[in-house]
Formats: C-alpha cells, structure tokens, sequence
C-alpha cells in the first residue's frame, strides 16, 4: 500500500463533473494492441499525461518534461488527480474521453482497462526488450498481462527498507544484519538493553491497516519467493495459505512480541504512522528500528531538525532475505501507460520518460529512477544514493501486492483485518479466512 493511497481524500464530485463534459466529446474506438484511441489527434504536436501526484512531486515531473517540450515542439498538457486517480481516470474510460498516457500508481487499475481493450501494448511503442534489460529486474512485470507489456515505472519507490538513528546505533556497536536470522537476533540485543527495538505506527485514517499488510507482503515474498507471492496477489492460491500465515506469524515474532515495539502491540494501532519512526531520534532513542518505503525520508515525517541533517542523522539498511545472497525488494511506482497508440507524439513522450536521457526530478519529491544505468550522483543525499544502490542490488523487484489485488481486498477486508488481528480483536486464522471469503467470485 502506497503513502499516497494512504493519505489521499476522494473528490468524487469533481471527477463526475469532468466525466459529465467528457461525454461531450468523440475519442475514438477501441482497439488491440493499439489501445482504445482516443487522447489529442496524430501529429498534432499535443500529448496529454494525466497522473495521481500533487504538490512538490507534481511540480517536479511537470519541470522535468520543460527541456523535452521545447526541443521536441511537442507540447504537454499535464492533468494532475492527486486527489482521486482511480475515480478520475475510470469516469473518463466510461466516458470514452482518453488521455494519451497515464501514470498508473496502482497496476490493478491499469490491468482492468487492458481486459477492457482500452491499453496499448508497450511493444508497439517502445523496444520492451531493451527496457528490461536497462530496468531493475522485476519493475515491468507490474504492468505485464499475459506476456505483453502494458506499463513502464518512470519512477519507483522501495518498502524492503529499515531506517535507524545513525550515531546512536553506531554508539551501541549494532552492526547491520544481512539475513532475517541477523535481524531477529538484532532485535534481541536492542531489547535486551533496555530499549524497543521497533517504531510502529498504523493509524492512517480510513486507510489504516496498510502498514501491516506491507510487513506480511515483504514476508511472503522474501520467505516463499516470488512465484508464490504472484500466485498469492493473483490469488491462484488461497489468501490464507500457509506461506501468508507463516509469513504474519514471523512478523508477529519479529515485531509484535511483547518488548518488541514502542507502546506495545494494540497502541500501533492507533499511533499514527507518518510520525511513528520520530521517537527513535529521541536522547536517548525509544526505539531504533522503522521499517518503512523511502518517501519518508521527504519532509513531514521524520522531524525537520533530522530531515535538514539526514546523512548524518539517519541510516538504512535493507530488510534482509533468509540469506545474505537474497534481496528481494517490495515496492511500487507510477507506470506510464499508453491509451493513443497511434500517435507518434506520444511515442516520443513515452521513449523520452524511459529513456536514460529522462533527468527525472528531486528526491525531495520523492524521485528514485527504475533505470540500472541512472547515475547515482544525481541524488543530492548520500542516503538516496545508498537506497537507489540497494534498489539497483535487489535480486527480485515485487510490486505492492494489495496495490494489485480487487479493491474489496486490498484497500477492503485486508487492511481491516490486519487492524483486527493486532489489536487483538480476531485470531490469526480468523483474519485471514475472513479475507478469502471476501474475495470477489
């Protein structure tokens, strides 16, 4: 589950409005592998990106595209639904009034309007081949439907990410694990000297439950690998299969155990997530580990003093894999995806947003490019250069698994069934059958 999901407030009226004035207009017909039409005509020099960002980021992509407009000519008109992006660009695709691309955050969105015939098939407007290989491994399968490819992250964030207090972990003489056993045993001597090791917060709102189905997301992945995390997030396999059981009980151990997180287990359900890691910075600490996606780095999370400082101030590792050789990586990302598969304009967008000529924008609004060749030393922060490293070092790149599962679920019963479980109100098995018998038939 992304932050952006977690924080955003639905404005339902103003995408009905738009979809309202969209039906005025004729966009084209369906079509495969070239998309639904639709979007600014061929040639044109005008190509639309709607995408689900607001504030500095918004800002950030909109100024990265500057150079690319005026040499191009082309110009791009950027429809920004920070506040809804889901309901958006659905009443437009209902509305058959097509953006040229847009920037999926959630892939099982994109993957509905593939069934629906209204994508197009990257391959017919990128060399995908060449992109996989430039790529970190895994970020494309996101956007893949039955062995085509119908979006590529311009941007990527990571969840497989520890953060501490960098002096104060250095003055205990805490050396950074490399496996999950290194980890446990990490945890352990933080408890045993005083002090828990973990900062955790769920509280997000309506949204609250999303921090808990990340730790089970990045369990299941780096404990019964990544065929049977796909088969999990696409359900071929039950919802409560015991991989996802073991993988809920090793982050009850790891985490809930009591000692093991500051306030104890049921006050993470009410303790607010964006400023859960901040005691960690206390003197001295109350807690030295957060597990958490890199965006919290970006101002409004960790406290201004240590966001002004933070190479200094903050440290992070990977969350490790049973061996030092195994690091998989959770995360997410925006995937651009075609809708105008025939219009040149938008072949060029799309070659340039991928392409290693795209500079991207700042880390303080959250960029970290999914390309392997993306030179590090663009990132001002020596923490965002080590995070890029380790994203680029990942053995295996997973997308949110309830960012691609049904709506009912993902943003549904699993969030609230996660929130039931830790604050003691179901059993394990009781949460987690819940939530398969809410999957939709």
């Amino acid at each position: 589950m992304g932050k952006r999901k977690a924080t955003a407030q639905v404005a339902l009226a103003a995408a009905v409005a738009l979809g309202a004035s969209a039906c005025l207009s004729d966009s084209g017909s369906s079509g495969s592998g070239s998309g639904g039409g639709g979007g600014t005509k061929s040639g044109d020099k005008n190509v639309e990106i709607v995408f689900g960002f607001g504030g500095d980021q918004s800002k950030g992509f909109q100024q990265s595209l500057q150079q690319f407009q005026q040499q191009s000519g082309i110009k791009i008109k950027f429809t920004e639904a920070s506040q809804s992006f889901d309901t958006l660009i659905r009443t437009r695709v209902r509305a058959n009034n097509l953006p040229d691309i847009a920037l999926f955050p959630q892939p099982g969105i994109l993957k509905d309007f593939v069934k629906q015939g209204k994508m197009t098939d990257l391959s017919t407007q990128l060399d995908v081949n060449k992109l996989q290989a430039d790529y970190v491994p895994g970020t494309l399968d996101a956007g893949e439907v039955d062995g085509k490819f119908y979006g590529a992250p311009i941007s990527y964030n990571l969840k497989s990410l520890v953060f501490y207090p960098k002096k104060a972990f250095a003055a205990k003489g805490y050396t950074i694990p490399t496996t999950q056993k290194q980890l446990a045993d990490l945890a352990n001597r933080i408890k045993a000297d005083g002090t828990a090791p973990w900062c955790m917060g769920m509280e997000s709102s309506s949204a609250t439950g999303w921090v808990a189905t990340d730790w089970i997301e990045a369990n299941v992945l780096q404990e019964a690998g990544p065929e049977t995390y796909d088969k999990w997030v696409n359900h071929e396999i039950p919802f409560n299969d015991p991989a996802v059981k073991k993988a809920a009980q090793d982050f009850e151990s790891l985490v809930l155990a009591d000692g093991n997180v500051l306030g104890g287990r049921k006050q993470t359900v009410s303790n607010a997530f964006s400023t859960s890691a901040n005691p960690m910075f206390d003197n001295p600490p109350k807690c030295f580990l957060h597990r958490q996606g890199n965006f919290i780095t970006q101002t409004g999370f960790f406290p201004k003093a240590v966001v002004a400082d933070i190479d200094n101030q903050v440290g992070v590792f990977q969350y490790p894999g049973q061996s030092a050789d195994s690091k998989p990586m959770l995360g997410g990302g925006d995937l651009a995806a075609v809708f105008n598969g025939k219009d040149d304009d938008t072949k060029q967008v799309m070659a340039y947003l991928t392409g290693p000529d795209y500079p991207g924008y700042s880390e303080k609004a959250g960029f970290l490019s999914p390309r392997k060749d993306f030179a590090i030393t663009k990132y001002q922060s020596k923490l965002t250069q080590q995070i890029a490293v380790l994203g680029a070092k990942a053995t295996v790149f997973r997308f949110d698994g309830s960012d691609q599962m049904p709506g009912a679920v993902g943003s549904g019963s699993f969030w609230k069934g996660m929130v039931a479980w830790v604050s003691g109100q179901k059993d394990l098995d009781t949460a987690l059958n819940d939530i398969e018998s809410s999957w939709p038939s």
